[in-house]
This record gives structure tokens, C-alpha cells and sequence, in this order.
């Protein structure tokens, strides 16, 4: 236990022992801040992990949805993101384990489909193209949805089209949101089971 020393006029030195109201805690960089109560944009419950690179503050024309990625390896994309090297960053990313942890807030701009940053919210999920998304993290991709749909007016629906509205992909914008094919065929066919779980939690 750590101590603090007490001393009084004429008396010598002594330890007592810290009191806990009393003790400096220690945030390692990047802790997830409270976000029981989070400012505009960002999303209450989760990890609210602030990147202080790799984004465009406003310039948000619309909020027709939200972009499905795969990370195409595991764990944290916080250090990733925060790297001014790495020029890419996302809104939000899912762990396998269902973990949420929120980046840039949904008013500004995250750099990761070009084109479609203006008017697209994007989610990085943990894991690789060709295996698919764990249960925990279809229900976590439909919890962000919820919110969203809730907070900024996203359909329920799922959409193929750059200029449609609803839970997307990154390979529906083609060369102008980068020519990838991410998040690949197996994640892309189970946007329906995220919706479906997105109508279950708003009938209950």
C-alpha cells in the first residue's frame, strides 16, 4: 500500500496510510473514457477511446448509415488509428468477444472509405475475410445499428448502394470508396442477421 507522510510543527515525520478517497489513480494512455453520459456523437455504454489523428473534424453531409469493414487481424485498432503514419482510422471497431469501442464520433469524419466518409459511419470487426463475424459481434454491429437508427435516423434495411440508406459494405462503393472488397462475401450475408437482431431489440 501506497503511504503519504504527515507532518506537524514540533513533532516528527511519521507514514499513515493513504486513505482511498485519497489516491491518485492512473489512467494508462488511451483508457476508455465514462461514457455513461458521452457529448454529442459519440455512443453511451461503450468504450469511448478518442483518436488524435487520422480525422476530419465536421464536413458530415448526411448520416445514411453505417459501412461494415473487417479488420483482417485481431485486437485494439485504438494504437493503429491513433499513428499519424497509418492515414486510415473508423468510428467504431468490434472485438470477436462482442467488445465496443468507439474512435471518432459519428459528427466527423473518419478516414476510411474515401468518398463515402462524408456521409457514412463506419465499423471495423475483428478477424479475417474469409471467416465470419462470432455471434457476439453480429450482436454488437446490430446494438451500434440500434443506436444509430435511433439517434440519427438509419433504416432498417440492408443496401448495396453508395446512394442508398441502411447497413452496408465497403466493396458497394467501388473505386471511389478505395476498390476493395472488404468486408467479403461470408460478413456481407450476415447483415440480415444483424438487422434481424436490430427489430428483436426494438420490439422489446
Amino acid at each position: 500500500m501506497s503511504a503519504i507522510v504527515l507532518r506537524w510543527e514540533g513533532q516528527p515525520a511519521r507514514q499513515a496510510p493513504e486513505a482511498p478517497e485519497m489516491r491518485a489513480v492512473q489512467q494508462p494512455r488511451g483508457a476508455a473514457a465514462p461514457s455513461a453520459s458521452p457529448p454529442p456523437g459519440w455512443m453511451p455504454g461503450i468504450a469511448r477511446r478518442p483518436i488524435g489523428a487520422n480525422v476530419s473534424r465536421g464536413g458530415r453531409q448526411g448520416q445514411r448509415g453505417l459501412i461494415l469493414h473487417v479488420q483482417e487481424g485481431e485486437g485494439s485498432l485504438f494504437e493503429r488509428f491513433s499513428d499519424r503514419a497509418t492515414k486510415s482510422s473508423a468510428h467504431f471497431w468490434v472485438s470477436q468477444a462482442g467488445e465496443i469501442e468507439q474512435y471518432v464520433s459519428v459528427h466527423d469524419r473518419a478516414w476510411t472509405q474515401r468518398a463515402g466518409n462524408v456521409e457514412w459511419v463506419s465499423i471495423e470487426t475483428s478477424g479475417f475475410v474469409g471467416k465470419p463475424l462470432t455471434t457476439a459481434q453480429v450482436d454488437a454491429v446490430a446494438r451500434v445499428y440500434a443506436w444509430g437508427a435511433r439517434e440519427h435516423g438509419w433504416p432498417l434495411e440492408v443496401t448495396d448502394s453508395p446512394m442508398g440508406r441502411g447497413l452496408g459494405t465497403h466493396a458497394m462503393g467501388g473505386s471511389a470508396w478505395g476498390g476493395h472488397a472488404c468486408p467479403g462475401t461470408i460478413r456481407a450475408r450476415q447483415r440480415e442477421a444483424v438487422m434481424s437482431r436490430v427489430r428483436q431489440s426494438q420490439q422489446t
